[in-house]
């Protein structure tokens, strides 16, 4: 009867998560001090809703200087009010309200006590020299905390320290249920906690020997016995069960109590944060950080180390999706664009390819990172978060946002109304890991997934082989295997286990059974050697080695993959990347051109169909073309530019083809006149005087003191003449290089805005004529007005903690920065 209750209590969870709008993009809303107030609020909602937001996600921090006196305590009375009116308020707008359990991160706060707060385990000498085992608090505090919320850092590995915790909150929802869509938890980042009161009982549960003879061996640092390496593996594994069992289920439990989903940051943590993220409603991955794309034109922020935070990885992001994929979770979620650049200096054109690139990972719920709250009477540049990007309102690109958001709606619409289609599970080998010779407490970090000790360079060649064949797959763990082989599930075609030392013989024994009911089981390259874990080690490495035998070493991963079935798609061999989904039996891909190698041709995807359209999310077009089929593929044209991406929809239903449509080149161009007249229509510091008969540039190197600190819109004017053979025919505009983007009018009729790469607009056929009047409107980045508020001294940051850092963690002043290009550099040409 319980369980029958519980599927009803996730039903009811999810038909109200239902209603909310989750394929609009949601955003994180920093509360400064919690200084907020109805009127600003509802001011704001409006805003947010009108530029196509779908929710936003509460998370109070730290203050405002001079503002003390409107800072509101933490679940006090009277934030609880605003609260309540929050939620209501942004249901009434069409908005979703999330809020994080907690202020700043990691969950602590005043109501953790000593008995629960973070522990830690260190060796100290008794007067015989020896070293002797002392556990004491971390004494971590919370990060960013908001007023109201300061403590210590709770033990997240103590399941009566996470039950007090969370006493706190029930308190508060049991005398009123406030409307929040969802729970959240940041990620893990609890720095030195490696130990829990009773860690010595759990363990014995969850290994079956006592530890606590055996302690001394985490004192070593190096030179382990191979023993002693079981042994070191099996405490990191408890951390990991308690990290599962006393936290992350019981956390998604408290949610579902108050009729809650619950979004949880599983990374950063000790554990198989795979086994995490599937006991999660809306696993959250992460997106931090810049990556150069082989897209012309494509800007990475000079100043981003990539050294130091690594580069973002779709590997990252598959390790929050594989769980969703496996167990039918219909949302994914990620923090998307945090540290994309420095502040200021972020366009939307460097936020679409990320954003195509979460998609392509799995991601389908957006969380922009995000939206500080401020008044919206503050003065520019408002309240701030101390890291980038910033999307509320003050942003520069707030006139262009509602066209990211559309983008993002219409994709995401795609995206969670269908399920993954991907044939092979890659096995993760976090048994290595955790068998490493060394005294580490490993983190899987997100914000340098390379080098987090289990993407070992043997793994991320098998991802890349995978990857860079077309082989569409999904991570998996111990666990997740267990359940596969009990559920039965048929939709894998074959597992992957890649080079590695030790595994469980449980595992072993499950993925024997997995190949007799007829998985394809693939050891690539070599198979694992040791038997994990320390209890009847010996023993076990014999029944191990025994099963081996019953499987077979692979020297040629793609050719053994394709004698399994498994769809080697031809997409990645044109330097496309893809993710194929399933919806009622039609194949639906979303692929993108994040390189420099395609423009346009002739693309295969494997499978039938009985129809072909092609869904352009950007431009909100669809059309069906003609193709062909053999040998088990479909065959079509495809025109996508480095920069584009679009779904392509193999469908089921029988159609009348459309005639193929042979393609045409556009081969001749029309250079635009480099004599143009630029006025600025609106921004500040200051309005610069009209420029008359000037060539394309950057505004910042004209003649003129003020305009290198404008931020604002330049309008670009200029005539034009067309022979009379392009004045009927299907003619391209491209602006080359824009600072940041472009609204585009020819003769008084508007055809849209350039905001992504390619920066690119068709005009369409009878606005043409043999004279012509062009203009173009460009909004640039705000970082130059700033440069002259840090110029003149303008007391803008006045932040609490952490107060405004740059993109390496540095106080920020740019007084010293050079002028950033801005405005239309061009060429402006015609082709058709």
């Amino acid at each position: 009867m319980k369980k029958y209750v519980f599927l009803f209590l996730i039903l009811f969870v999810f038909k109200g998560a239902s209603a909310q709008n989750t394929a609009k993009p949601w955003a994180y809303w920093w509360w400064l001090g919690s200084a907020v107030n109805e009127k600003d609020i509802h001011e704001s909602l409006v805003k947010y809703a009108d530029a196509g937001f779908g929710g936003l996600h509460i998370i109070p921090i730290y203050g405002i200087k001079g503002e003390e006196s409107k800072f509101i305590e933490y679940l006090s009375p009277r934030w609880l009010q605003i609260l309540d009116y929050t939620v209501k308020d942004a249901k009434a707008l069409g908005l979703g309200i999330d809020m994080s359990l907690g202020t700043g991160w990691p969950y602590g706060g005043p109501n953790v006590s000593q008995e629960h707060a973070a522990k830690q385990l260190k060796f100290e000498k008794d007067s015989d020299g020896n070293l002797q085992p002392k556990v004491s608090l971390t004494k971590q505090m919370v990060k960013r905390a908001a007023p109201g919320g300061e403590g210590l850092v709770v033990d997240h590995f103590s399941k009566s320290g996470i039950s007090a915790y969370f006493e706190r909150f029930d308190k508060v929802f049991d005398l009123k249920n406030y409307g929040v869509r969802a729970f959240y938890n940041d990620s893990y980042e609890v720095y030195g906690a490696n130990w829990t009161n009773d860690f010595y009982t759990e363990f014995k549960k969850y290994r079956g020997y006592d530890f606590e003879p055996l302690i001394n061996i985490l004192s070593k640092k190096d030179n382990f016995t191979i023993s002693e390496r079981r042994i070191k593996a099996d405490y990191l594994e408890t951390l990991s069960d308690l990290l599962l069992n006393n936290f992350t289920k019981p956390y998604t439990s408290f949610a579902h109590k108050y009729q809650k989903l619950n979004r949880n940051e599983s990374h950063g943590s000790p554990a198989n944060i795979l086994d995490l993220y599937a006991a999660s409603d809306i696993p959250e991955s992460e997106f931090f950080g810049s990556k150069p794309y082989g897209i012309p034109g494509y800007r990475q922020d000079p100043d981003y180390e990539e050294s130091r935070f690594g580069k973002p990885n779709i590997a990252v992001l598959k390790l929050a999706s594989s769980p969703a994929h496996i167990f039918n979770k219909k949302l994914v979620s990620s923090e998307t664009a945090t540290w994309l650049g420095n502040h200021f200096k972020v366009s939307l054109s460097q936020i679409k390819p990320i954003i195509d690139e979460s998609f392509l990972g799995g991601i389908n719920h957006v969380f922009f990172h995000g939206v500080p709250y401020t008044p919206p009477a503050e003065a520019f540049p408002g309240w701030l978060f101390y890291a980038s990007t910033n999307f509320n309102f003050n942003s520069h690109f707030w006139g262009q946002l509602p066209l990211l958001n559309a983008y993002i709606a219409r994709a995401q619409e795609e995206l969670q109304n269908s399920q993954a289609d991907n044939d092979v599970l890659l096995y993760f080998p976090i048994h290595d890991l955790w068998h490493m010779p060394d005294a580490a407490i490993h983190m899987i970090d997100v914000h340098n997934i390379e080098k987090s000790g289990v993407f070992t360079p043997s793994f991320r060649g098998v991802i890349d082989k995978l990857q860079s064949n077309g082989v569409m797959y999904d991570f998996v763990s111990d666990r997740q295997l267990e359940y596969i082989s009990k559920a039965n599930d048929k939709r894998y075609k074959a597992l992957v286990l890649p080079p590695m030392e030790f595994m469980p013989l449980a595992t072993l024994r499950i993925i024997e059974k997995l190949q007799r009911k007829g998985m394809k089981v693939i050891f690539s390259d070599k198979k694992p050697v040791l038997a994990s874990g320390f209890k009847d080690f010996e023993n076990n490495q014999k029944v191990f080695e025994k099963c081996l035998t019953r499987f077979s070493i692979s020297t040629n991963l793609i050719k053994d993959l394709e004698a399994a079935d498994v769809r080697i798609e031809e997409l990645s061999t044109l330097g496309l990347t893809f993710i194929r989904k399933i919806k009622n039996d039609e194949s639906i891909y979303f692929i993108s051109n994040l390189k420099n190698e395609f423009k346009k041709g002739t693309v295969s995807l494997k499978g039938t169909a009985k129809s072909v359209e092609v869904f352009d999310a950007l431009a909100n077009t669809r059309k069906y073309v003609s193709f062909t089929q053999s040998a088990g593929k479909v065959s079509f044209d495809l025109d996508l530019a480095p920069g584009k991406s679009t779904f392509v929809i193999l469908g089921n239903k029988e159609l009348i083809q459309p005639a193929k449509v042979e393609s045409q080149e556009l081969q001749q161009t029309v250079l635009l006149s480099n004599n143009w007249n630029l006025e600025f229509v609106s921004g500040a510091p200051f309005m610069p005087t009209e420029k008359k008969n000037i060539s394309l540039g950057s505004w910042t190197e004209l003649p003129d003191s003020t305009v290198q600190y404008f931020s604002g819109v330049g309008k670009y004017s200029s005539t034009f003449e067309v022979p009379t053979d392009a004045q009927n025919k299907h003619v391209k505009l491209l602006l080359g290089d824009v600072r940041e983007s472009a609204k585009v009018v020819i003769n008084g009729v508007e055809l849209g805005t350039a905001w992504s790469l390619p920066f690119e607009l068709d005009i369409p056929q009878g606005i043409l004529k043999q004279q012509n009047k062009i203009e173009i409107y460009v909004q640039n980045l705000s970082i130059n007005r700033v440069r002259y508020l840090d110029k003149n001294k303008v007391n803008w940051q006045k932040f609490y903690d952490i107060n405004m850092v740059d993109i390496n963690y540095k106080p920020f002043d740019s007084s010293a920065w050079e002028p950033v290009l801005s405005g239309l550099l061009g060429p402006v040409s015609l082709q058709y």
